[in-house]
């Protein structure tokens, strides 16, 4: 079978093109055709937050990647249209987790006949407030023969926000547990080293994280926290409370897009990933934290208490509460339990083979 998919792709870097191309490598797998319908550029680099868009490590030519879509400029929408075309694809799979881009996908699938499409939807409201979201949403997804979600707490949120019409079309999937990281070694772990990973917004709660500290090192005076992760906004937001609580010795800031060679080594250093998250709606960074052995503590919001089992995998706690997350990460360190057996399980159970083919019922 011949399958497109739009959206981010290397060498696009973040976690949605890191999906993009490990469900394209199980659908190789399964023998089907791949063939990514990207971007030229991604975003205006006035507007861009982050240091750079690209992660030169991801190789663009691993499937034929056509380059040609750019959002704000409507005659790309055209091309990518007759590109899509030509390729006569039976199934397009699209990335939705902004409404930056409705206009351009919404324009894009009214003008694709012939073809199912199917829109995978990393969330349905976006962390940032957009003005007319849900208009856009109606936009994008009218034209679907089936949107997956990857928590039900997201198909939840489809069902609320759009009408029947559209929302009946909701499937619940999931997030597989990355499988490009198999270097993973739990003889370097240090056992009082605690991990904050990924691209840090507002909402990810790293200030909840460090206020809840302080607690920690009374009980682990030795305890260590690596962050790892480009800020979008100022850094100084944290580099000061750092000051403020005076931490300085007991965290490790990394305030840059983490390559993968970063990654194992900061995932292989660390016994528990904390993901002290005000809102959300599922995340990689769990799927990622399975991927090296790695148990997490997040705060129970959205989807992320799907992919937590209590006291196997890891631990939730309520959202924007230091003394809880505190309580939690003495409790990991005191007890230090063996969670390997339960994580393997749970990702032999989520597999990227798995999701694909649910996306093609």
């Amino acid at each position: 079978m011949k399958i497109a998919m739009l959206g981010p792709a290397p060498p696009f870097r973040g976690g949605i093109s890191l999906f993009a191309i490990s469900l394209a490598r199980a659908y190789k797998d399964l023998g089907h055709t791949v063939e990514f319908f990207n971007f030229k550029q991604q975003y205006p680099q006035l507007l861009f937050p982050g240091k750079g868009q690209y992660d030169k490590a991801l190789s663009p030519n691993e499937f034929v990647n056509h380059r040609t879509l750019v959002p704000w400029l409507p005659k790309t929408w055209k091309e990518t249209v007759h590109q899509i075309k030509l390729y006569m694809p039976e199934i397009i799979i699209v990335s939705w987790f902004l409404p930056y881009f409705a206009p351009a996908y919404g324009y894009i699938l009214r003008h694709l006949s012939n073809t199912k499409i199917i829109i995978l939807a990393h969330n349905i409201t976006s962390h940032e407030s957009w003005f007319g979201e849900k208009q856009f949403l109606q936009y994008v997804f009218k034209p679907a023969t089936k949107i997956v979600t990857l928590s039900k707490a997201t198909l939840d949120e489809l069902h609320h926000k759009l009408p029947l019409y559209i929302s009946k079309k909701g499937v619940l999937g999931y997030h597989p547990c990355y499988d490009m990281y198999n270097d993973f070694s739990t003889n370097s772990r240090k056992e009082n080293t605690l991990l904050f990973f990924g691209l840090i917004k507002p909402y990810k709660g790293l200030d909840v994280l460090l206020q809840a500290l302080p607690e920690v090192i009374n009980s682990f005076p030795d305890v260590k926290l690596i962050i790892a992760g480009e800020v979008y906004g100022k850094s100084s937001i944290y580099t000061e409370l750092i000051q403020k609580l005076g931490l300085e010795n007991n965290v490790d800031c990394h305030f840059h897009y983490i390559s993968d060679p970063e990654i194992s080594h900061f995932y292989n250093s660390s016994c528990l990933c904390v993901l002290p998250y005000k809102s959300a709606s599922q995340s990689g960074v769990i799927a990622t934290s399975y991927s090296f052995g790695v148990p997490v503590l997040a705060s129970n919001v959205g989807g992320l208490g799907e992919y937590v089992i209590e006291g196997k995998t890891g631990y939730l706690v309520p959202p924007d509460n230091p003394s809880a997350l505190a309580e939690a990460i003495i409790n990991h360190l005191q007890n230090k339990p063996d969670m390997n057996q339960a994580i393997d399980e749970y990702t032999k159970c989520y597999s990227w083979k798995g999701l694909a083919e649910l996306l093609m019922k």
